[in-house]
């Protein structure tokens, strides 16, 4: 949307424009400006022009009248007002030309006769630049601060509603972060459905299209789809802008054109809109920036508080809305990288974390170079479910394998939750997981405490579990092997009876006694060691 004709005449550089027929007509929107000075100029009209001209044509082409009566009979076609020279060709404005103005309601203005027509068009789109940011400057209630969601929602929201009010065409803001979008009305949602639209069909098209450059250096691109199927139905097309902060996508920024193309008035007040967005993503950008180093001085801090450093450790997490008796879910991630420092691509880390859909329910901190640790929310409407966790974690894994090529990462925890205070004890219990899980389970790259709970309840030395566990796996790969191993798990269960573990495998006494001989022969037991045997035990219970 444009200004309309008595919003511009009230500006100061029109005081000397002076209205004569259609003073109806001064709520009519501007929404370009052209020169008529030529007889068939009419033409080219297509509505909504506030019309400059000299007068020539109606002083020296009698006949241009009676064809621009006949072109403004045309509601499509009717302009916006028409403003004449004064004392260029005309000593007087024709009494045809006034009463059609008056009849059709569009204003007829008069101009000083020395004003370029550069200055004046000038002035039209300044007033419709200043205009539009008058009205996407929009004022809301909250207050901002690095924690508060509802200032972000509403600005996105009435920023969203002015873009339609203004243009015309509903609206959308894809939030890639949060993997959330905000709409103007529901008709965006409405036409997406009609068309079979997906949401990453805005910014990454799946069905057949053409897509044309709008603007290159904020990457303003039209895309309009193909016919295809629905041959009788009008091509639709929609212009998106992306919201990027360090060069990585925050937002996409879509307005729908349905069934027309925005004009040059809408395309400029979308790209008012787009500046007044990235302004605000680039303020929440940072402010995130803040707010991780601030959660990660609390992770610092409550890995090492002392009775008199709880104040402030309770100060700093009421600053960060994380409550010290609130209990939560703790992810260990690690690399194997000799020399790499997780903290020296911080940024880039934590950019891949939030666009991961784990990162919609916690949040991550770097605890050594090689460490890092992900505080999971505990929502009991919104819980990720156990068997979901692993799959999510992967998600990120491949992230970082795409973006940090040849360094493996791990990562590992346990279902419990602990409350901040006990966030030493979770580490720990973290890194031993993750350290016998390497061992244990060298192939996988989430490490769950219920996989693995039987080897970490005792502590043995990294070489000799290593040892036990590759002298296991390869008797394991023969039957008869097999055969044997579970005689033993049966036996060492039954403290050694012949009797009752003859009875649970349902053989002969003297079947258990020469599978005990066999294993003797294959595996170096020490029977009168309680702890070798039930680290022998522990083996079998988690090999099988």
């Amino acid at each position: 949307m444009g200004i309309t004709v008595g919003e511009l005449l009230n500006l100061e550089f029109f005081k000397d424009f002076q209205v004569i027929a259609g003073k109806k007509g001064l709520n009519r929107e501007i929404q370009g400006v052209t020169i008529l000075d030529a007889p068939d100029g009419y033409r080219w009209a297509v509505g909504k022009e506030l019309t400059l001209t000299s007068g020539y044509v109606f002083a020296h082409e009698p006949e241009t009248l009676e064809l621009y009566k006949k072109s403004m009979a045309a509601p499509s076609n009717a302009q916006a007002a028409m403003v004449i020279k004064r004392g260029r060709y005309l000593d007087e404005i024709p009494e045809d030309l006034i009463l059609l103005h008056d009849r059709q309601q569009i204003p007829l203005i008069t101009m000083p006769y020395s004003i370029p027509w550069m200055e004046t068009i000038n002035q039209v789109n300044v007033a419709v630049m200043n205009h539009a940011i008058q009205r996407f400057c929009v004022n809301i209630n909250a207050t901002y601060t690095s924690a508060n969601h509802n200032y972000k929602e509403q600005k996105i929201r009435r920023m969203l509603q002015t873009v339609e009010n203004e243009m015309e065409f509903p609206a959308m803001v894809y939030d890639v972060f949060e993997n959330k979008s905000y709409y103007s009305s529901p008709n965006f949602l409405n036409t997406s459905e009609q068309y079979g639209l997906e949401e990453q069909d805005y910014w990454n098209p799946s069905i057949s299209h053409t897509s044309h450059t709008l603007c290159d250096c904020i990457h303003m691109t039209r895309y309009r789809l193909l016919k295809g199927e629905a041959a009788d139905e009008p091509r639709i097309s929609w212009v998106v802008i992306p919201i990027l902060a360090g060069g990585v996508p925050q937002a996409y920024f879509c307005v729908m054109e349905s069934r027309r193309f925005m004009d040059f008035y809408d395309e400029y007040s979308m790209r008012i809109a787009y500046l007044m967005l990235q302004s605000l993503y680039e303020q929440l950008s940072v402010a995130r920036d803040a707010s991780n180093l601030g959660f990660e001085n609390l992770i610092h801090l409550a890995m090492d508080c002392s009775d008199e450093d709880y104040n402030k450790l309770v100060y700093q997490a009421n600053q960060l809305n994380m409550p010290l008796d609130k209990p939560y879910r703790y992810v260990l991630l690690s690399h194997d990288h000799a020399t790499y420092d997780l903290r020296s691509r911080r940024s880039e880390m934590i950019d891949m974390f939030q666009q991961c859909t784990v990162g919609r329910y916690g949040r991550l901190a770097f605890l050594s170079k090689t460490e890092g640790i992900i505080v999971l929310e505990n929502r009991p409407k919104d819980e990720i479910k156990k068997e979901d966790l692993t799959a999510l974690l992967r998600e990120y894994e491949e992230r970082l394998q795409r973006k940090f090529g040849g360094i493996r990462w791990t990562f590992s925890y346990s279902n419990e939750q602990r409350e901040l205070t006990a966030l030493s004890k979770s580490v720990e219990k973290c890194r031993k997981i993750m350290r016998i899980g390497r061992i244990a389970l060298p192939e996988q790259s989430v490490l769950d405490y219920d996989e693995l709970g039987i080897l970490t309840w005792l502590d043995i030395p990294d070489e000799e579990l290593k040892q036990l566990l590759e002298q296991f796996r390869e008797l394991m790969k023969a039957e008869k092997n097999r055969e044997l191993l579970q005689t033993l798990k049966v036996y060492l269960e039954n403290n050694m009876n012949f009797s009752v573990t003859a009875e649970k495998l349902y053989v002969n006494i003297n079947t258990i006694r020469r599978r005990i001989e066999k294993i003797n022969e294959l595996i170096q037991i020490d029977w009168d060691n309680y702890f070798e045997r039930t680290k022998i035990g522990l083996m079998l219970q988690f090999l099988q």
